[in-house]
This record gives structure tokens, C-alpha cells and sequence, in this order.
């Protein structure tokens, strides 16, 4: 049996893959690219998504349930085309990724109270990245996003296993 929280990262890396333009998103990440708590901008992993569970804060309701809140963070990183500007290839990963799992994933809201995006970061990157980010070049190939979601669900009170 899977906890609540198991099911829904499972769910967003599942609609994270229906990241590519024949599904109406502006980039072409897809299947088998999306990966779980793996540093795939540290290691150059081009196209790639990454999610990643941050912290979770619980605190019990008057109806006998846990209402959890959860911090997950996906981060991107894909090539850049001839042409289009590293900054606009970075907010179109943030818009794909925040349009996937607010908009694209209705078996989600089955398990979650709420899902919002509360943070989001882009930058350049050259292709031989190594840890040293020049934010004045604009002479990059790579682009990379982050964004947080805080995904609010409630379970019954000391089972994590049960939506509530």
C-alpha cells in the first residue's frame, strides 16, 4: 500500500511527462526524462525534469483528519534553439510545468485539497556548466527553471494512507 503523499508524487511525475509540443506545451521534455530527487541540472541531464520533495508541516483538523502541506519543487533544464533567447525559453519551462500539473492532471485533484505555485526562478546556463553562473552573458544554449508548488491534502489522523 502507498501513502497518500507516494501517490501524488507518483501522479506529478506522470503528468510531468506529458510535457511535449504534440500535447500543446511549448517544449519537448517526455517520457523517461522526468526523475525523482536527481540533480539533473548539476549533472547536465538535457531535456530533464526533476522533482523533488521538499518539506511537509501537519497539523491536525477539528474533523479528525491531517491537513498536510507539502513543498515540491520540479526543476528543468533543455536546450535552446537557434534564435529564441535563454530568459524566454525558461519562463515557457515554467509555464509548461506549472500548466501540467494545475491544469493537465484532474486525477490529482482525487487526492489533494489544494495545489498552488509559490515560487519560480529561471536562469542561463553555457553547455560546459560547471557550477560557475554568469547572469550578464547571454551567449548560452541551456536553460533551466525552478518552481515550487505547496500541495495542500488531508488524510485521517494518523494514517497517511487514507485521504480524508
Amino acid at each position: 500500500m502507498k501513502t497518500v503523499r507516494e501517490q501524488i508524487i507518483e501522479r506529478i511525475i506522470i503528468q510531468l511527462e506529458t510535457i511535449t509540443k504534440d500535447n500543446g506545451y511549448e517544449n519537448d521534455i517526455g517520457e523517461d526524462n522526468v526523475y525523482r530527487q536527481k540533480p539533473v541540472i548539476e549533472q547536465n541531464i538535457i531535456p530533464a525534469l526533476s522533482v523533488w520533495e521538499l518539506e511537509e508541516t501537519r497539523q491536525r483538523n477539528r474533523s479528525g483528519g491531517t491537513v498536510r502541506e507539502l513543498l515540491v519543487r520540479v526543476e528543468a533544464i533543455i536546450a535552446v534553439d537557434s534564435g529564441k533567447h535563454p530568459a524566454m525559453v525558461g519562463n515557457q519551462l515554467l509555464g509548461d510545468v506549472e500548466k501540467a500539473l494545475i491544469m493537465g492532471d484532474i486525477s490529482l485533484d482525487e487526492l489533494i485539497d489544494d495545489i498552488q505555485d509559490v515560487a519560480a526562478t529561471i536562469s542561463n546556463l553555457p553547455a560546459n556548466y560547471n557550477q560557475k553562473i554568469s547572469y550578464l552573458s547571454t551567449d548560452y544554449n541551456l536553460a533551466t527553471a525552478t518552481i515550487d508548488f505547496k500541495i495542500t491534502y488531508t488524510t485521517e489522523w494518523g494514517d497517511p494512507y487514507s485521504s480524508q
